[in-house]
């Protein structure tokens, strides 16, 4: 028998490998038979479950139609494995819903995926699907705010997105920030305070929530400053009141800190602040040029009318107007005209002031 057995002649024992101990030829070929019976089944089943595995592999992988499709999928709260599936089934995103349950079952998924939307296309694989849905990696689209942008003109660009602009600035309106407490004569609590960015919004996002992501961004850019803001003779609320003033007039990034430095000198010296922007803020609608009966507009806002700070900020400032708002220039300025190119001369009287005026006519 070759390897499979030792033949110990003079006990007619025949010894097979693994440490069977036989009597006769005739067992060993039962059992030799009998492994090669077993080795045929295990082969066998090897054999199918590397073609069940192919054939469900083959199901899980992508559509791949022609053209590609892409769609924003909503997963509702408390749905179930069934409803995703048929879901994702019925848009055209998995081959098989069978195969794409199997696959979420044995991996113990089930309990795992994520309410939200989710933009999924058909060049994904079921499996790619599956983790986008767990790990909640939600479809968004891009939000950009202006540095200056106002609150009602957020309210615009949110109505263009299918929001509802009312239920925004009423939010707007009455929402309390935990930093300060809000004078009861703003227009907006939140003006100021909607930090301008472009955001990642997620699909399905509400009013509230939009606002929620800006104002925890305002948190987020303004607490490397706290140190800063504790030292001022301001508070949070006054400052960034004073860094939108220095953003409407600002055309120029680098003449914030001089621009600051002319209000600060005006308020320092009791003087009215005369702003252009804060008369436009009083309008119920923006001009394209102040008339000189517009100077005279009955509002809180209005630094014509009104000695000091308007009551709050007037748009939702940059962080370099934050920080020029906090670190004026040193200068005794207290005039400035624009001059060409968006930039001013500044100057330090009035009697200057006009001469500059007389020059530019």
């Amino acid at each position: 028998m070759g390897s499979l057995a030792i033949k110990y002649q003079f006990l007619n024992i025949y010894k097979l490998g693994g440490g069977v101990v036989v009597e006769s030829k005739e067992q060993i070929k039962k059992i030799v038979k009998k492994r090669r019976k077993y080795l045929v089944i295990a082969s066998l089943i090897f054999m199918i479950n590397l073609i069940l595995f192919s054939y469900v592999q083959q199901l899980l992988e992508s559509v791949s139609s022609r053209p590609i499709t892409e769609e924003i999928i909503e997963i509702e709260s408390g749905s179930s494995l069934g409803q995703v599936t048929d879901d994702l089934y019925k848009n055209g995103l998995i081959k098989n819903p069978l195969a794409f349950k199997i696959y979420i079952r044995i991996r113990g998924l089930a309990t795992k995926i994520q309410a939200g939307y989710y933009q999924l296309s058909s060049s994904m694989s079921a499996i790619e699907i599956a983790d986008t849905l767990v790990k909640g990696r939600v479809a968004t689209y891009k939000l950009t705010l202006p540095e200056g942008i106002t609150i009602e003109e957020i309210g615009d660009i949110l109505a263009k997105r299918g929001l509802n602009k009312e239920k925004f600035l009423s939010l707007a309106k009455n929402k309390e920030v935990d930093l300060f407490s809000t004078p009861v004569t703003v227009k907006y609590n939140l003006e100021g305070f909607l930090f301008p960015e472009t955001y990642q919004i997620p699909y399905g996002a509400d009013e509230k929530e939009i606002i929620d992501i800006m104002v925890n961004e305002f948190k987020r850019r303004i607490k490397p400053l706290e140190e800063e803001i504790k030292k001022s003779e301001y508070d949070l609320y006054q400052i960034i009141t004073i860094a939108s003033l220095i953003q409407a007039e600002a055309q120029i990034k680098d003449e914030a800190p001089v621009i600051a430095s002319v209000i600060y000198n005006r308020l320092n010296r009791g003087m009215k602040l005369q702003l252009d922007a804060t008369v436009q803020y009083s309008l119920s609608e923006r001009k394209s040029r102040l008339l000189y009966s517009d100077l005279k507009v009955d509002s809180e806002y209005n630094t014509y009318q009104n000695i000091g700070l308007p009551p709050g900020p007037i748009n939702n400032p940059g962080i370099e107007m934050i920080k020029a708002a906090l670190k004026p220039e040193d200068t005794d300025y207290l005039y400035y005209v624009v001059t060409k190119k968006g930039r001013h001369t500044f100057t330090k009287s009035y009697r200057e002031h006009l001469e500059v005026q007389r020059r530019l006519k």
